[in-house]
C-alpha cells in the first residue's frame, strides 16, 4: 500500500513539473515503461528516459509490472492482493495477457476483474479473444465484448459451465466465431450475433443446451458443421437472406418444429437436420430446394436431405425413391423399419453416421443398379469391392470364402448385432473407422495377413472380445490378452523389423494413468481417441512424433512429453476439457501448433527447459 501510494504521488509530481515547464504539455500523451518514456513536448536529451525517471523509488520487481498509459498509472498483475490495493488507490489494473497484436491469451488471470455478479467487460484494447481464453473458468456469468473485437478464437469459452449471457457492444466489428468457441457452455441462454459477422465455424455452439433461440444475420455466408448441434432446447432458428451454405449436422439434435430456408442458400450438407423429430414444417423461400411428402430434396431430386419423423414412423419397409443418386442421411433410430429397398438410381450411401437401423434384417437392391448388390446377407459395393453393411443376425459370420472383399467400410457391421465371432477374408486390405461399434456380443474377430490399413477407432468404445491377427501379417502386431490388447504398426529399421515402432491403438478402456511402452517411436493419430477414463499419460524418451492421438479424452488431466518429440498433431488434444498440464521437456516454442487444440489454451502448456 505504501509503495503504490508513493508511485502515485511521484507520477503526479512529474506531471506537475512538466506542466510548469511547458504549458503545451499534454498529460494524455505521457507513456512510459521499463525501456521508454515519451510525451508531446519531450526534448531530444530526454529520449533515453524511462519510467524510472518518473517513479524514482521503483524497485526491479515492480519495474516489470508498472506502466504509464495516457498519463495514468497502470499495473499488470494477477495477484489478487495487488489488484485490491491498486483499485483502492485508483491505479488502473491489467491482469490480462494481451499480445502486441491485441490477442487476449489464455490465462488464469482472465477473471480477476469480474464483479460480484459474475460480469466481466473485456478491455477495448483486445482485438482477438484468444484460444482457450475463458475455457473451463467457472464463475463468469455475463461477458461484455467491446466493438474492437474482430475474432473469438478456438475454444475461447468452451466448457465454461457458468456463462449465461454474451453481450456485444454497439458497432461490433466481430467477423469470426471460431471452432468450438462456445462448445458445451450449457448455461448459455442469450447471445445476439452482431451484424457484420462473417463466419460461424464448426462446433461453435455445440451442446449449448440452455440456448432456446438464435438469429443468424445475413452477413454470415456459411454455418459450420455441428455448429448448433445438440442444443436440445433450441426451438427457434431464424436464418436470414444472404446465407449460402449450411454444413453437415449444423442443426442436428435440436428442438425446432419449423424453419425457413432462405432463397440464397445453395448448399445444404449431410444430416443438417438429423434427429429433429419435431420438425415437420420447412418453408422454402427460393427455388433451389423442394419439400414434398415430408421429404426435403434439392430441386433435381438427386439426394434426400431430410425426412420428417411422421413419415419414418409410419413404415416398416423404407424404399429410397427412384431417381435419388445419393443417400447421406441417417434413419438409424427408427427401429420400426426392418427392410430397406435400394433403387436402380442410387450411387452413393453416406457414412458420416450409420444410415440404417441396426435391427434391419433385409436389404433389397432393385435390378439394374450398377453400384450395389446383396450377397450372403451383405450389401456389397461392386466398384470399391467393399462391404457397405453386413445385416446378418447370425452369431458366427464366416467371410473367409467370400471373393473380392478388399475393404470394410465405416459402420459396415453396425447391423450385425448378434455376432460373437467374425472371420474376415484373406483378401481384405482395409478396415475403416467404427466398423464393429455395435457388435456388443463380440468374442472374437479374426484378421488376415493382407490387412495393411486399420483405422485406430475401428472398434470405437467397444472393448469387448479378442482380436486374432494372422501371424504372417507384415504390417501390424498385437500384444496382450483379452481385455488388455494393444495394436502396433511394424516398421523395418536398418534391416530389422520393429514390432512396436508405432502405437496404433489401445484396444481397451484405460483407467487412470498410462505409460507408453519404451520401444515405441511414434504415437499414431487416434491411438487414445475418446479414452473416457484416462487421466494421465507418460511418454518415454525415444518417441519422436505424436499425431492427433488424444482427441476427446474427456478426463485427461496431464500429459508428460519427452525431449525427443519433434512434432505433435495440431488437433492432438481436441476436446480434452480437463487437460490442465501438458509438460514438455523442451525449450519453449520448439514444437509447432501449440497448444494443439487443448481447450484451456496456453495456460495448459508448461515448457520445462
Amino acid at each position: 500500500m505504501t509503495k503504490f501510494s508513493e508511485y502515485n504521488e511521484e507520477l503526479e509530481l512529474y506531471k506537475q513539473s512538466k506542466r510548469m515547464e511547458d504549458k503545451e504539455f499534454l498529460e494524455g500523451s505521457l507513456t512510459a515503461g521499463k525501456n521508454f518514456l515519451s510525451y508531446n513536448t519531450q526534448k531530444e536529451e530526454e529520449k533515453s528516459d524511462t519510467i524510472k525517471n518518473i517513479l524514482t523509488t521503483i524497485n526491479e520487481e515492480d519495474l516489470e509490472k508498472f506502466e504509464v498509459i495516457k498519463g495514468e498509472l497502470l499495473i499488470n498483475t494477477q495477484s489478487k492482493t495487488e489488484i485490491d490495493i491498486a483499485q483502492s488507490l485508483g491505479i488502473a489494473v491489467n491482469p490480462y495477457d494481451i499480445t502486441e497484436d491485441g490477442t487476449l491469451e489464455s490465462s488464469n488471470g482472465n477473471l480477476l476483474l469480474m464483479d460480484e455478479e459474475g460480469t466481466l467487460t473485456v478491455p477495448d484494447s483486445v482485438r482477438v479473444i484468444g484460444q482457450g481464453a475463458f475455457s473451463g473458468l467457472d464463475g463468469l456469468k455475463t461477458i461484455i465484448i467491446p466493438s474492437s473485437v474482430t475474432e473469438i478464437a478456438i475454444d475461447a469459452f468452451s466448457y465454461n459451465a457458468t456463462l449465461e449471457n454474451v453481450i456485444f457492444q454497439e458497432n461490433s466489428k466481430l467477423e469470426i466465431i471460431g471452432i468450438r468457441a462456445f462448445n458445451a457452455c450449457r448455461n448459455l441462454k442469450s447471445i445476439n450475433l452482431p451484424n457484420g459477422l462473417k463466419k460461424l465455424e464448426q462446433l461453435a455452439f455445440y451442446n449449448c443446451t440452455s440456448l432456446e433461440e438464435i438469429t443468424v444475420p445475413g452477413s454470415v455466408k456459411e454455418i459450420g458443421a455441428y455448429c448448433f448441434s445438440a442444443c436440445k432446447n433450441l426451438s427457434k432458428i431464424n436464418l436470414q437472406e444472404g446465407l449460402e451454405k449450411i454444413i453437415d449436422n449444423a442443426f442436428s439434435y435440436v428442438a425446432i418444429k419449423d424453419i425457413t430456408i432462405p432463397s440464397t442458400v445453395t448448399s445444404i450438407g449431410v444430416n443438417v437436420f438429423n434427429q429433429n423429430k419435431l420438425l415437420e414444417n420447412i418453408i422454402i423461400a427460393g427455388e433451389n430446394y423442394i419439400y414434398e411428402s415430408k421429404i426435403l430434396m434439392p430441386k433435381n431430386k438427386s439426394k434426400i436431405l431430410f425426412i420428417a419423423d411422421s413419415y419414418l414412423n409410419s413404415v416398416n419397409t423404407f424404399e429410397i425413391p427412384e431417381g435419388v443418386k445419393e443417400f447421406h442421411i441417417s434413419i438409424s433410430t427408427y427401429t420400426n423399419i426392418n427392410t430397406i429397398v435400394i433403387p436402380k438410381s442410387l450411387e452413393v450411401i453416406g457414412d458420416t453416421l450409420p444410415a440404417f437401423p441396426n435391427n434391419v434384417t433385409d436389404i433389397q437392391v432393385v435390378a439394374g443398379n450398377q453400384r450395389f448388390e446383396v450377397r450372403n446377407k451383405m450389401l456389397y459395393d461392386k466398384i470399391n469391392k467393399e462391404i457397405v453393411y453386413c445385416f446378418s443376425k447370425d452369431e458366427v459370420i464366416d467371410l473367409t470364402k467370400e471373393p473380392d472383399i478388399l475393404s470394410l467400410r465405416k459402420w459396415s457391421f453396425y447391423l450385425a448385432t448378434n455376432a460373437k465371432e467374425i472371420d474376415l477374408p484373406n483378401t481384405l486390405e482395409k478396415i475403416s473407422a467404427q466398423v464393429f461399434d455395435m457388435c456388443k456380443k463380440i468374442e472374437k474377430i479374426k484378421i488376415g495377413k493382407n490387412v495393411s490399413s486399420i483405422d485406430p477407432i475401428f472398434k470405437h468404445e467397444n472393448y469387448l472380445g479378442t482380436i486374432e491377427l494372422d501371424s504372417e501379417n507384415p504390417y501390424y502386431y498385437i500384444e496382450g490378452e483379452k481385455g488388455k490388447q494393444i495394436l502396433y504398426k511394424k516398421k523395418e529399421v536398418n534391416g530389422k523389423v520393429e514390432n512396436k515402432y508405432t502405437l496404433a491403438s489401445i484396444l481397451y478402456d484405460i483407467e487412470g494413468e498410462y505409460t507408453v511402452d519404451s520401444e515405441v517411436k511414434e504415437i499414431a493419430t487416434g491411438a487414445f481417441h475418446a479414452k473416457a477414463k484416462l487421466k494421465k499419460v507418460n511418454i518415454p524418451e525415444g518417441v519422436t512424433s505424436i499425431g492427433q492421438s488424444f482427441s476427446q479424452c474427456a478426463e485427461l488431466e496431464e500429459v508428460n512429453i519427452p525431449s525427443t518429440v519433434t512434432s505433435i498433431g495440431d488437433y492432438c488434444f481436441e476436446r480434452c476439457q480437463k487437460l490442465s498440464r501438458i509438460n514438455i521437456n523442451k525449450k519453449e516454442g520448439t514444437i509447432e501448433f501449440e497448444p494443439w487444440e487443448a481447450p484451456k489454451g496456453e495456460k495448459a502448456v508448461y515448457w520445462l527447459k
